[in-house]
C-alpha cells in the first residue's frame, strides 16, 4: 500500500486514525467499543512502517546504521518516559492521557505533511524539494 499512495498519504491516513481512535479511547463506556478500538489501533500502528520506506529514501547508506541505532536508542527512552509520566496524569484523569496520545499524533500528522510524494536526498522535505509535491 506505501509503495502505491506514498508515505505521506500512508502517514496521513496512520495519524488520523489514531487521532479518533485516541478521542474515541478517551470516552469509551462498553467493553465491545474498547477491545475493537484496541484491534482498529494495532492495525494503525502497522502502517508505521512508512517512516522507514521514507527514510530509506532520503538517507545515505553510510548512515543508516549509526542513524537507525540512534532512532531506536531515542524510542527506547521515549517508550520508558512517556508510560512513567502519563502514569501519574492517569491516577488524575484517564481520558486525558488519551488526549494527549491523540494531540501527540495531531504534531506527527502536521510534520508528516512535510514529506514530498516522491522522497530522495535531495528532496527529502516538501521544504527543500525542487519538485511539485
Amino acid at each position: 500500500m506505501i509503495s502505491y499512495i506514498g508515505e505521506r498519504r500512508a502517514l496521513t491516513l496512520e495519524y488520523i486514525g489514531l487521532i479518533v481512535i485516541f478521542v474515541s479511547y478517551a470516552f469509551v463506556d462498553t467493553i465491545e467499543f474498547a477491545i475493537a478500538l484496541y484491534l482498529l489501533d494495532h492495525m494503525f500502528f502497522a502502517m508505521a512502517i512508512a517512516i522507514k520506506t521514507y527514510f530509506q529514501k532520503i538517507a545515505d547508506p553510510a548512515d543508516i546504521a549509526a542513524t537507525s541505532s540512534i532512532s531506536f536508542t531515542i524510542n527506547h527512552i521515549a517508550a520508558v518516559v512517556l508510560p512513567a509520566l502519563l502514569g501519574f496524569v492517569w491516577i488524575i484523569n484517564h481520558s486525558a492521557v488519551f488526549l494527549i496520545g491523540a494531540a501527540i499524533a495531531c504534531a506527527s500528522l502536521v510534520l508528516s505533511q512535510l514529506i514530498p510524494d516522491h522522497p530522495r536526498p535531495e528532496a527529502a522535505t516538501r521544504l527543500t524539494s525542487t519538485q511539485p509535491s
